[in-house]
């Protein structure tokens, strides 16, 4: 029985005998008499408390055959997952030979991250749940201009929207669009209607200049929320795969961008880190004995002559640059190469 399991981790919850990142795996082949409306009430109620506990909760479906019922695990993951609103994939199952351990090792490798605590409340799509807590480069949605992440204030009306933030509510509200679709919400229509609004809105505060690329990026997606507003996508109608295929598709399509841009980030960090590195260095190099009274002529040298270093270099040796700077990269190549290469770096 369905219940019976998520009334037992309850249980384990609250004995306090489990850690605070759970992974909650819920493997259905649909077959059994349990009825949702008998168990999912008191099953939010117990989640949401367990959410201000500050629990990270992960849900994720292992699907066998075909007539497992995707409203029940629609159901199950808006009242259980927390730790963000994508999550993994749902694995569908059609071969009975299929290595199950190796897909609950992958899944037990998925990472948690620190959760950011947030006041005053945030949502992750516009009207969407109220929010204290949001996971690392996270894009949300405030009805305040100034906010307090983890204790620091941040002025939102200081932060200028990217083709990143929009690219992330955009899959967000559309993976809240057809998990209300899959629980058979009458109010799909008229909130995707209001969202396509919202989201031409919030492409108007991208700068011109940066919004290069952002229509092809999110016209998929798009498409299928203006066919939510039209009624042409009804997912509850579909078999239990169509539906489960369609989630997963956008869900591997949204966490490779969002790992995309997380590899950007850190790319950005490291050649940020690099720079301040090489500033500085340069900065030593300039106070030393042997460079101090030549280092405008090597710097004017190197705006004048577009090269690279080692280029710059060999012209220094050839008394391009006059006798002292001769003399000095040929005593000091090594050091010469390095000082164009810390003046390339902090130039360009």
């Amino acid at each position: 029985m369905i219940s019976k399991g998520f009334l037992e981790l309850i249980e384990l919850v609250k004995s306090k005998r489990i850690k605070k990142n759970v992974i909650v795996i819920f493997i259905t082949d649909g077959v059994g008499d349990d009825k949702l409306e008998d168990y999912i009430e008191n099953l939010a109620e117990e989640f949401s408390q367990f959410h201000q506990q500050e629990y990270q909760f992960k849900f994720f479906t292992i699907a066998v055959g075909t007539s497992f019922s995707h409203i029940i695990v629609a159901e199950l993951k808006n009242r259980i997952h927390n730790s963000t609103l994508i999550s993994s994939q749902m694995e569908l199952i059609q071969d009975s030979k299929v290595d199950f351990e190796k897909i609950l090792e992958e899944i037990k490798a998925e990472l948690f991250y620190p959760l950011i605590k947030v006041e005053p409340s945030v949502s992750l799509v516009p009207q969407g749940k109220k929010l204290n807590t949001i996971a690392p480069n996270q894009t949300f949605i405030s009805e305040h201009p100034m906010v307090n992440l983890n204790g620091k204030k941040i002025n939102l009306k200081e932060m200028p929207v990217s083709n990143n933030d929009v690219c992330q509510v955009v899959n967000q509200i559309f993976l809240k669009l057809l998990q209300d679709n899959i629980r058979g919400l009458s109010s799909v229509k008229d909130e995707a209607t209001k969202q396509i609004q919202i989201i031409s809105e919030l492409m108007e505060k991208v700068p011109q200049q940066d919004r290069i690329g952002l229509m092809s990026d999110i016209q998929e997606t798009m498409t299928k929320i203006q066919d939510l507003a039209s009624e042409k996508q009804q997912l509850k109608l579909l078999s239990a795969q169509q539906a489960a295929k369609s989630i997963a598709d956008l869900q591997k399509k949204s966490i490779e961008k969002s790992i995309q841009k997380q590899q950007i980030d850190q790319q950005q960090k490291i050649n940020q880190e690099n720079l301040q590195k090489a500033k500085k260095k340069l900065g030593s190099l300039k106070k030393s004995v042997k460079i101090k009274t030549i280092f405008t002529q090597i710097e004017q040298f190197f705006k004048d002559n577009n090269a690279n270093p080692q280029l710059l270099v060999k012209l220094l040796q050839e008394k391009k640059g006059g006798l002292n700077l001769q003399r000095y990269s040929l005593e000091y190549q090594d050091e010469c190469t390095q000082l164009f290469e810390l003046l390339y770096m902090c130039n360009n």
